[in-house]
């Protein structure tokens, strides 16, 4: 009789988590379970690491690429999915608690583009709107994912007038917070907004500019 109740029960859990996945918002779902949000993610690092490939070496001057976090190299999608079963959106508050739990997970594709990025002897440069306040627990989460190395570089948000603008200059010119890095140039930006380039017209996007799919959030 235990055994028959516990197939039962186990038997209930797995069609409420069924049923609970199934409900979840199409954006999310679409993140977290359809073969075409991985095929498109590895598309694009296939189509940044060829042109990074193909860079590398043309140059004798110190080359970096520029990366976003969220949602490029970090899947968050567990936060969202968290948040809407709360019947909760987004805060600063509950997103630096997630940050702190340090249980993001990999974007498709992105470990291989690092490790194959950095054997070229080419910089990483995160740059992500996370408060810099947030630096520690966001190395932890990349050290547990083994996509972080000490060479990394990190450029995190400081306060609200931080724009990515004011740090791409500081990248390319060597200056602010990279000043003992000295000027790199950049052979890609990778990111999932808009506002992770610096070339918003579109002329450059699969060239040196490589945008991931993100259906959850943005400036719309």
């Amino acid at each position: 009789m235990k055994c028959c109740f516990a197939v039962f029960v186990l038997g209930s859990i797995g069609i409420l988590f069924s049923n609970d996945s199934s409900s979840l918002p199409n954006d999310i779902r679409w993140v977290r379970q359809s073969g075409e949000y991985k095929e498109l993610c590895m598309q694009v690092y296939r189509q940044a690491w060829y042109q990074v490939n193909r860079q590398a070496g043309s140059s004798g001057t110190k080359l970096a690429i520029v990366v976003d976090l969220d949602e490029t190299i970090l899947d968050n999608s567990l936060y969202q999915v968290g948040r809407w079963r709360k019947g909760l959106g987004f805060t600063q508050e509950s997103w630096s608690e997630w940050v702190n739990q340090k249980e993001a997970g990999l974007v498709p594709g992105a470990k291989v583009f690092l490790e194959k990025t950095r054997n070229l002897g080419v910089t990483i440069v995160f740059m992500s709107n996370r408060m810099h306040h947030n630096l520690q627990p966001t190395i932890e989460n990349l050290k547990e994912l083994s996509v972080w190395q000490k060479e990394d570089l990190f450029l995190l948000r400081e306060d609200k007038q931080d724009t990515k603008d004011i740090r791409r200059k500081e990248v390319l010119e060597g200056t602010g917070r990279m000043k003992k890095v000295g000027p790199l140039k950049v052979l890609a930006y990778l990111g999932d907004q808009v506002g992770d380039f610096p070339d918003k017209s579109g002329e450059v996007f699969g060239v040196n500019q490589f945008l991931l799919p993100n259906p959850t959030y943005g400036k719309w």
